[in-house]
């Protein structure tokens, strides 16, 4: 890798306006702190995920995981216009003053979308091989941001076969998603319930987590977050628990995952949702209750289906539980009000991973959270999650097969032109 990089920023006000930039790393360094590593992300993902940490990036602070160099030129070193998009994936130790992280070791976490070192304080968590990320400033992001894991990989990315990158690469894209969707079906909607938004104390029962009267829906439902959903729901779920059935609303419905011969299961195009022989597909099963998990579906299309549904079913109640958004860039902040409307629906609950884990390991203990989630994510990747889906494997941070071009595209809607999309840090130039 040479010295000059190339850093990719994003306008905060427009996310379709975007540059990659070059940028040489500082000659001159300060010594490494005593508590410190220094790490370079070496291989990452690109999913409609990071336009949620654009589009919400402030309020989250998202922005403030990992600023723009002051070096660089001006407009883009002005942190208050221009951030850097972070993304999940692997990285590389360049430098460790801590005890336990050498030279060389691979740590699963969240980077920035290039090549650029960066200095963290970890500190040792639970379960071994987990370390919490204490640097000041990226202290405003939620906690499931500050995790960084200890990698078991067959070797560094730059050694790996073509058949054990693929392997690691769709881990890389489904990692980030599968926890959420996981935990939405095992307790947000299981018999141990847990709030979708975490809060202690927040009213969110065992009738609220009850599936064994209803009928789930899946909007978005080809989505990577929703797919974790549904193969927990199909394979994961005691006998018993629900539910009466499962709708998938998919633009590809065609996909073999989205039914099951385990219940009544049915999947159905955007234009099909409401159509009269969904909604009395719908009608048979006698639900006393409908439950709406909203992975991003397009836009309009839950109140199409919140209308249709309280039309047809009067009798059965309606709760909305909301995974993500739109795969849309935000191109004004005047958008963000589209997003609060949503929110405000009162049959509508957000899901917030990040509370969820910690309220699961406040009641569970981390080994046990964490021991978990190793074994249903084996059951997911044993049972062929990948198979049939397309990837693409890109270069660095600039450039069309860099991450700006993968931006780019998702800026304009691509999101499901391709399944999974990485982009190996390690080639930067």
């Amino acid at each position: 890798m040479s010295s000059l990089l190339s850093i990719h920023v994003v306008n905060k006000s427009n996310n379709t306006l975007h540059h990659s930039v070059p940028y040489t790393p500082p000659s001159s360094v300060h010594p490494l702190a005593e508590g410190h590593v220094k790490a370079r992300a070496s291989l990452v993902s690109l999913t409609s995920n990071n336009l949620a940490y654009a589009r919400l990036g402030s309020f989250w602070h998202w922005w403030s995981g990992y600023q723009v160099p002051s070096s660089l030129p001006p407009p883009y070193n002005d942190a208050s216009q221009y951030g850097i998009v972070p993304t999940w994936g692997y990285g590389e130790v360049l430098s460790s003053r801590v005890p336990g992280l050498e030279l060389g070791t691979q740590l699963w976490g969240f980077w920035p979308s290039n090549s650029m070192a960066v200095d963290f304080k970890l500190v040792p968590d639970e379960p071994e091989g987990h370390w919490r990320d204490v640097t000041k400033s990226r202290a405003g992001m939620m906690s499931y941001y500050h995790r960084y894991q200890v990698a078991n990989l067959p070797g560094k990315i730059s050694e790996l076969s073509s058949n054990d990158l693929e392997k690691v690469a769709w881990q890389t894209v489904f990692l980030p998603l599968f926890a959420c969707g996981y935990w939405t079906s095992k307790y947000v909607l299981g018999p141990q319930p847990v709030h979708p938004f975490g809060a202690p104390g927040a009213e969110w029962t065992k009738e609220d987590a009850d599936l064994s009267k209803a009928v789930v829906i899946s909007l978005s439902a080809s989505g990577k977050t929703a797919r974790a959903f549904t193969d927990t729901l199909f394979h994961s779920r005691g006998p018993g628990t629900g539910p009466l059935g499962f709708l998938a609303v998919s633009s590809k419905p065609d996909a073999e995952w989205l039914t099951s011969g385990k219940l009544p299961s049915r999947a159905v195009a955007y234009a099909d949702a409401t159509s009269d022989e969904t909604t009395e597909w719908i009608r048979d099963l006698h639900p006393s209750r409908m439950v709406i998990v909203d992975f991003g579906g397009r836009a309009g299309s839950l109140d199409s289906l919140m209308t249709a549904l309280q039309s047809s079913l009067s009798q059965a109640s309606l709760t909305i539980i909301g995974i993500g958004g739109t795969a849309t860039a935000m191109q004004s902040p005047s958008e963000l009000a589209a997003f609060a409307k949503i929110a405000r629906i009162p049959e509508r609950v957000q899901m917030n991973t990040s509370a969820v884990r910690d309220v699961l390991i406040e009641r569970d203990g981390a080994k046990a959270v964490f021991d978990e989630l190793d074994k249903a994510w084996r059951g997911f990747e044993g049972r062929g999650f990948a198979k049939g889906l397309k990837l693409e494997i890109g270069k660095g941070a600039g450039g069309e097969e860099g991450f700006e071009g993968g931006w780019r595209g998702l800026c304009k809607g691509r999101a499901d032109a391709v399944d999974g999309v990485v982009y190996r840090m390690d080639l930067d130039a």
